[in-house]
């Protein structure tokens, strides 16, 4: 029941972590989705606004030109300003008539105002200030004066291309007021005249005052300004596209002061907003995406430990399993000798007496070695394990290591040993170097099938003396080869069901090779054998 719920605590645990990740990233997604939408509409907002100001510079600058145009043209010599004034009991009523004529079109019509008025726009000026330039200033805030400017300008305008204008009206006998309108707003140098491009020109202007205005708000969009000289409707936005209110552009000419003349309608459309609301979002967007691969790290190294724990602990009940039955063999085996010594009388047989004897002796030094086996992996483990060193006579050790597997096992075994360069001494722990190479060699014989074949090398490569060990066995899984020599891991055998260990063996034999500074690798090929290579640092090295 233990084992049951062992194996299901990992896929509980993996779904668990699934859901969990997967709330974070739509939570995350919808997080993101909600803070673009408010970012939209802030970018709508604020292009909508910059758009107003851009406009309003635009009427600026209009307003601007027609102040020069004004002053130009209501200056001497070529316009003359008389006022009169009509003194009243009361100061504050007293009347000024303003009288305007030039050499064309003669006096306008008297314009009426009061004194303090007039003084009140020479005051907005400068107390010095000219009569044009008082005048200039009053018209645009008395309806009546810029209309009367407007009309005798323009009288004057075309009295100059009379010609052309009697010339035009005998050409279209039946010309309708637009046509009319269009040829006055071709005449060159006049208050009615408009560039043949005007609404191209207004759409240039437009498009720079608002990438100016978007500047200042660090609003980098790329968008167009269009314009129509019918009333557009708006543009509807959504995700991937805004557009701005269309308003009407009427800064060209005199045309906003009731004087006939084109309207044009002007609007300003981005069609790639969401890298500008993106790039403004790339922080938050950063900081989001990190935390979902920082959350997704925790959960995978949370995960990966509870399945190592499992796995070591499934590894830790093959091996009590495996120990369980190593020791039981040998204690069941000393308890039939004894009892054969105790209960058949085989005293009297020295034969037999000797034989029991000797089938105890060895299993006492099997289970000695299992037990000791176990003691060396608990003490490297704490690392209180210590190498006594020596210099050890390399054919006498292999050939003792040869000689121990050969009487431990019933296998038929041929194992030669190729000493190449004829190294004579190592510089190691005998007793452990010893047990690397019998572990090894016994590996290769529980591991492969009648006839073994082992093939013991010895040779140096650069400041390291290397022992080969390899053998015909049934060689390694691919998947199992970066795993063999951790401990408690024992490789699946197939169909060899005979082979006892307790996964210790290899991780002993990696802990004793690091310990005198040296490597363990493998080398193996499914039924075609393993070589297993130990690389010891030479005595004089």
């Amino acid at each position: 029941m233990k084992k049951t719920k062992m194996t299901q605590l990992p896929i509980a645990v993996f779904i668990l972590i699934t859901l969990a990740v997967l709330g974070i990233i739509i939570f995350q997604t919808y997080w993101t989705v909600n803070a673009y939408r408010i970012n939209k509409e802030k970018f709508d907002t604020s292009v909508n606004i910059a758009m107003q100001k851009a406009m309003d510079d635009c009427k600026k600058d209009y307003f601007d030109s027609i102040r020069r145009v004004l002053l130009t043209r209501l200056s001497p010599p070529g316009t003359i300003i008389k006022i009169d004034t009509l003194h009243d009991q009361d100061i504050a009523n007293a009347l000024l008539i303003i009288h305007i004529s030039d050499k064309y079109s003669g006096s306008m019509s008297p314009f009426n105002t009061t004194v303090p008025r007039f003084n009140f726009y020479k005051k907005k000026l400068s107390y010095n200030a000219t009569i044009p330039a008082v005048l200039t200033e009053m018209s645009f805030f008395e309806p009546g004066l810029m209309n009367s400017f407007t009309v005798l300008l323009g009288m004057h305008d075309i009295q100059q291309h009379s010609a052309q204008l009697m010339a035009f009206a005998k050409a279209h006998p039946d010309a309708s007021g637009d046509a009319i309108r269009k040829f006055t707003h071709s005449i060159p140098n006049s208050i009615y005249e408009l560039p043949p491009n005007y609404e191209a020109a207004a759409s240039h202007k437009v498009w720079w005052y608002l990438k100016r205005e978007l500047d200042k708000r660090h609003i980098y969009s790329p968008f167009g300004v269009f314009a129509s000289k019918q009333n557009m409707p708006r543009f509807k936005s959504n995700t991937h596209y805004t557009a701005t209110a269309v308003y009407p552009y009427k800064y060209q000419g005199f045309t906003l002061f009731n004087i006939s003349g084109p309207v044009i309608y002007i609007g300003a459309v981005f069609h790639k907003p969401q890298y500008a609301i993106i790039k403004n979002m790339l922080f938050s967007l950063v900081l989001s995406v990190s935390l979902i691969l920082f959350t997704i790290y925790c959960f995978y190294y949370v995960a990966r430990t509870i399945i190592n724990q499992k796995k070591l602990a499934d590894l830790k009940d093959d091996f009590i399993n495996n120990m369980t039955h190593e020791l039981k063999t040998p204690i069941a085996t000393m308890t039939v000798a004894i009892e054969g010594l105790q209960k058949f009388n085989v005293l009297s047989d020295p034969e037999k007496t000797e034989r029991y004897l000797q089938t105890s002796r060895n299993e006492l030094s099997r289970l000695n070695d299992l037990v000791t086996k176990v003691l060396d992996i608990a003490a490297f483990e704490n690392k209180e394990i210590n190498l006594d060193k020596e210099n050890v006579n390399i054919n006498d050790l292999v050939a003792d290591v040869i000689q121990s597997e050969k009487s431990k096992t019933n296998k038929t075994v041929d194992m030669i040993f190729i000493n190449k360069e004829e190294v004579e001494l190592i510089n190691t722990d005998k007793l452990h170097f010893r047990n690397v190479l019998l572990n090894i060699v016994d590996n290769a014989v529980k591991y492969s099938s009648e006839p073994v074949d082992i093939v013991i090398s010895c040779y140096k490569n650069s400041n390291f003396l290397v022992f080969s060990v390899k053998d015909n066995g049934i060689g390694i899984p691919s998947d199992h080869i970066g795993q063999i020599f951790d401990k408690f891991h024992r490789v699946p055998t197939g169909n060899i069901h005979s082979v006892k260990g307790t996964g210790l063996g290899l991780s002993y034999v990696k802990y004793i090779a690091e310990a005198h500074g040296g490597t363990v690798t493998v080398k193996s090929e499914i039924n075609k054998g393993s070589e297993f290579i130990v690389s010891i640092p030479l005595a004089d090295g």
